[in-house]
This record gives structure tokens, C-alpha cells and sequence, in this order.
């Protein structure tokens, strides 16, 4: 997600630069135009400066011409003086059109190279913008991944939204019914507290009553052993008849 937030960054300031590019680029072929023009005016200017030039030299050239001329042949010719009247003239505006041709042929190949160089830019700017293209593609791509994860991932949260709820709702079930038996399960501790106190004392009871009946059981054998022991001497020789007598008085008083 954050590699997508910096490409939307990137692309805005892309869009930015470029906005401005055409902005400070919206004079530049007037501008182009009036170099041109400032260019040829300079020319222009050069060229009539050698023409007034030229035209400036011709009368002295034509007067020294004309002066040979006599005398040499003695007459002088019209067609000659203004042969000779014309060269400088004629010079002077051949030497502006071979600079004014330089300066077309210079600006001819740099308009060669200019457009070489736009061929390139645009080239450049072809391959640039086909890359930007595939770029952009893939992130419509990726975007649209991304969407889907999170349409994906929304659901899933919905779907643990509810179970969470179910969670939620059984939890709060199993509280209750855990306090339910927990009142419950003290109810019979105390019960059971009331049992053993009850058990306590019948087992205490039960023993004391196990104690006198083992009490009177004892009374019982010795009464028995006393008995026995009676008939036993009642068994004896007769001699000690009278002290047996005795002793069953004594014993039953």
C-alpha cells in the first residue's frame, strides 16, 4: 500500500513538472521566430551597410578608371565606366549574398541538428512515456489486485465480526451457566456441610450407644464368668459346701 501511495506521489509530481514545462515552453517558438528575425535584420543591416559602402567607393573608382582609361586610349567608353562603376556595387552584394547564404546554411544544419535532436528527445520521450504506459498498466494491475484483496480481506473481517459475536454470546451463555453451578455447587457443599455435621453426631451417637451396649456386654460376661465360677465351686467336694452356701448368700444379698 505504501509503494502505491508513492507512486500516485511520483506520478503527481511528474504531471506537475511537466504542466510547468509547458507553461515556461508556450513562447518559445515566438521567441525562436524572433531571433530569426533579429538574425536576417542583422544581415540585412550588414549587407546594406556594404552596399552604401560599396556605393561610396564608386565615384572615386570611377574617376581613377576614367582617368587610365584617357590615357591610355584617348577617348574613354561609357560602357567601361559603368562596367567599372558597377563591381564594387556588384562585389559588395555578391560578398552579402555569400554571407547571407553562410549564415542560411549555418542555420540550416543547426536546424539539422535541432531536429536531430528533437528525433532523439522524442525517441527518448516515446520510450519514456511507453515505459510510463506499462507502468501505469501494472499499477492498474496491482490497484485492482489490491481492491480485490480488500474486498477479500473486508469479508473476512465481517465473517470474524460475526463469529466473534457467536464467540461473544456463547462466552456470556457459559458465564451464566457457570454461576448457575457454581450457586448450585455451593448449595451442596452446604448440604454436605449439614450431612457431615448430621453424620457426626449419629456416628457419635451410634458410638455411644456401641459403647453401652459393649459396656453392658462386659457387665453381662462377667456376670457369666461369675456364674460359671460358681457352679464350678458348686462342683467341689463337699467340704466346701458350707463356704459355697455362704458365698451364694453372700453374693445374692
Amino acid at each position: 500500500m505504501q509503494a502505491t501511495t508513492a507512486t500516485h506521489w511520483n506520478q503527481a509530481i511528474f504531471l506537475r513538472l511537466q504542466e510547468r514545462d509547458a507553461l515556461e515552453k508556450q513562447h518559445d517558438a515566438v521567441f525562436q521566430r524572433y531571433r530569426k528575425l533579429a538574425e536576417q535584420t542583422r544581415l540585412l543591416k550588414l549587407r546594406n551597410r556594404a552596399l552604401l559602402n560599396a556605393a561610396a567607393a564608386a565615384p572615386s573608382a570611377s574617376t581613377s578608371a576614367a582617368g587610365a582609361s584617357s590615357s591610355v586610349a584617348g577617348s574613354p567608353s561609357p560602357s567601361s565606366s559603368s562596367n567599372a562603376a558597377a563591381n564594387p556595387v556588384q562585389l559588395a552584394y555578391i560578398t552579402s549574398l555569400e554571407q547571407q547564404l553562410s549564415g542560411l546554411r549555418d542555420e540550416v544544419a543547426t536546424l539539422y541538428k535541432t531536429q536531430g535532436q528533437n528525433a532523439q528527445r522524442l525517441l527518448l520521450m516515446s520510450e519514456s512515456h511507453r515505459e510510463k504506459e506499462e507502468e501505469a498498466r501494472r499499477q492498474s494491475e496491482a490497484l485492482a489486485k489490491l481492491q480485490l484483496d480488500h474486498e477479500k480481506l473486508k469479508r473476512q473481517a465481517d465473517d470474524l465480526a460475526h463469529a466473534v459475536g457467536e464467540k461473544d454470546r456463547g462466552i456470556q451463555i457459559l458465564q451464566d451457566e457457570l454461576a448457575t453451578l457454581s450457586l448450585e455447587l455451593s448449595q451442596i457443599e452446604a448440604r454436605n456441610q449439614d450431612l457431615k455435621k448430621d453424620n457426626a453426631s449419629l456416628l457419635q451417637r451410634w458410638l455411644d450407644r456401641m459403647n453401652e451396649e459393649a459396656e453392658k456386654m462386659n457387665e453381662g460376661t462377667i456376670w457369666l464368668e461369675e456364674v460359671r465360677k460358681r457352679r464350678e465351686s458348686s462342683t467341689q467336694p463337699t467340704a466346701g459346701s458350707t463356704a459355697a452356701a455362704s458365698a451364694s448368700s453372700a453374693t445374692k444379698s
